[in-house]
């Protein structure tokens, strides 16, 4: 009896410790100087250094054997009152993390440089998606995530503060979706699709709670966004502006998770703000890198650092609420990092370009619904961000259907088969990465290992450095630009550096005929009417005198009386 007593005590404890994120990774290995060596490093960090996780994981796997046959001695001798405290839902608790603005390179496991020891574990443990892809910038793709459409199928464009228009209101939002399969929906962030009348609100389109901003930038320490502050929590204004925005968001994700029934499957969709600028952070996190590179550089490895513990703190919170076995968990940055600022190494391109620096995002899944197989692997099956709405759907057993008037039907399709092992074969016949936007005309698709880029792109700090760490605060090289094509496979060149239009005529026709076929489809619901930027009706004047009189706050302003 004293033996069983002390494994009692001793067992969970030791299984405890071992789920805590780990310290932050002291690195001793010299840093390479050749290209060569370069390349070589960057592939053992991305790929290789497995081996200790899988001896980590094979030990826990002890520690968890022997705990449940204490749990089983335990649950047949519990009362009915304490198995229900057990309880899980049937349907899985589904977290999807966007990193606004983050490098392909800026992440502990690519550039030991960042500190990120929970971005590491997540990737570590889960599994990193190879091909994961969104749009060019901030707000489409959010709005591909939250409708489950191609980019040009909801809107291609950014809306900057006093915008008259958002995602479309025909379009069901996933948290709907999720909200008719009994979900409880929750978003904490940036929301950038729209607020100019109360039915583009979070709330309006199937979020029970909000808090967060609602433009697509602010003051990370004041809230403020051009003339007005924009804090917004529910259905109003928030006046806990003033705190750095990150720290308010890890308080109402503690609340928030704490306080749910984990016998009610959980959606969180959490944008974080950082590492989009205005580059700031606290100086407690500036602290924890040394003071060797450009300012910039600095202050954006610290908003990593930042964007890592909350995330890491959403892990934990989920975990101490018996809830992480039961939840898929996908991190994703919506767009490649900022030109001059984040790293996109050794991906050509940045934010702003249909490059591979500016589309395949860093991403990673985890969580106890990722097959144990699928655990320490890279998987190279091709995703858009769009996908996760049919997925997510489909996981929680309602149907991802969406057609009606008004609106395209859904373009993602189920990823789960990729996600699980199944297959790494993507189930579309080819991925619009872009269509036909603004002034340049400029899109992208991807068909089968091929990519075309239709017209120039902008590359004012290219993603071509010679290393990870010195580019960001320097000029880039420059590099080949597409006009009027650009055709690459981007399997055999995931650099883009062979451009193959002038070589490869046939697969070139074949790709413009599936993109030009999009011309057929009515301009007046591509991109809902507005094909630039400049076509997007704005009031932002009259929204900040009529606002600054209603207490200063960015709010719906052009609700009908």
């Amino acid at each position: 009896c004293s033996y069983v007593l002390l494994l009692l005590h001793v067992v969970p404890v030791a299984f405890k410790k071992s789920e805590n994120r780990p310290e932050l990774r002291k690195e001793t290995k010299k840093e390479p100087r050749t290209q060569k060596e370069l390349t070589l490093w960057f592939l053992e960090y991305s790929v290789g250094g497995r081996m200790g996780m899988m001896i980590h994981k094979h030990c826990l796997s002890v520690v968890m054997l022997v705990t449940s046959l204490l749990l089983l001695d335990v649950l047949f001798t519990a009362t009915p009152a304490a198995a229900s405290l057990a309880a899980v839902p049937a349907k899985p608790n589904l977290v999807f993390v966007y990193v606004d603005d983050w490098g392909f390179a800026d992440v502990g496991f690519r550039n030991p440089a960042i500190k990120t020891p929970n971005f590491d574990w997540l990737a570590g443990t889960g599994s990193i998606l190879q091909h994961h892809y969104v749009f060019k910038y901030c707000s489409p793709s959010r709005a591909s995530f939250l409708t489950g459409r191609w980019p040009h199928h909801a809107h291609q464009w950014n809306m900057p503060p006093g915008t008259m228009a958002g995602t479309n209101l025909n379009m069901t939002m996933l948290p709907a979706k999720l909200k008719k399969a009994g979900y409880a929906t929750h978003m904490v962030g940036k929301w950038h699709q729209g607020f100019f009348q109360s039915d583009y609100l979070p709330t309006s389109r199937g979020f029970d709670t909000m808090s967060g901003f609602l433009n697509g930038g602010e003051n990370h320490m004041t809230e403020v966004n051009s003339c007005l502050v924009d804090f917004w929590k529910g259905r109003a204004p928030d006046p806990r502006n003033g705190t750095y925005d990150a720290y308010v968001y890890r308080d109402d994700l503690t609340e928030m998770i704490l306080n749910h029934d984990a016998t009610t499957p959980f959606f969180l969709y959490l944008p974080l703000h950082n590492v989009h600028t205005p580059l700031q952070a606290p100086q407690e996190w500036m602290d924890i890198y040394p003071n060797t590179t450009c300012k910039k550089r600095h202050t954006y490895q610290a908003m990593v650092s930042v964007a890592d513990n909350v995330t890491g703190a959403v892990v934990e919170l989920l975990k101490e609420k018996g809830m992480w076995k039961n939840t898929l968990m996908v991190v994703s940055a919506d767009n490649g990092g900022a030109p001059c600022s984040g790293s996109n190494y050794p991906l050509k391109g940045c934010k702003g370009t249909f490059f591979e620096g500016g589309v395949r995002s860093l991403a990673f899944v985890n969580g106890g619904l990722l097959p144990d197989e699928m655990r320490g692997k890279n998987n190279s099956g091709f995703i858009h961000v769009a996908d996760w709405y049919p997925t997510f759907c489909k996981m929680a057993g309602v149907s991802p259907d969406d057609t009606g008037p008004g609106r395209y039907p859904v373009d993602g399709k189920d990823v789960w088969p990729i996600i699980s092992g199944q297959t790494n074969l993507t189930s579309h016949d080819h991925i619009v990465l872009g269509y036909n936007f603004s002034d340049t005309n400029s899109g992208a698709l991807i068909m089968a290992d091929y990519k075309l880029i239709v017209a120039p792109q902008s590359t004012s700090c290219d993603g071509l450095m010679h290393t990870p760490l010195d580019y960001p605060c320097t000029q880039g090289p420059k590099a080949p630009n597409c006009d009027p094509y650009c055709l690459y496979n981007l399997v055999e060149d995931p650099r883009e550096m062979n451009d193959l239009s002038s070589t490869q005529a046939g697969v070139l026709k074949k790709m413009l005929d599936v993109y030009n076929s999009y011309s057929s489809e009515p301009q007046s619901t591509r991109d809902q009417g507005y094909h630039t930027e400049g076509d997007l009706p704005n009031d932002e004047k009259n929204a900040c005198a009529t606002l600054k009189a209603k207490g200063g706050y960015w709010r719906p302003w052009k609700d009908q009386q």
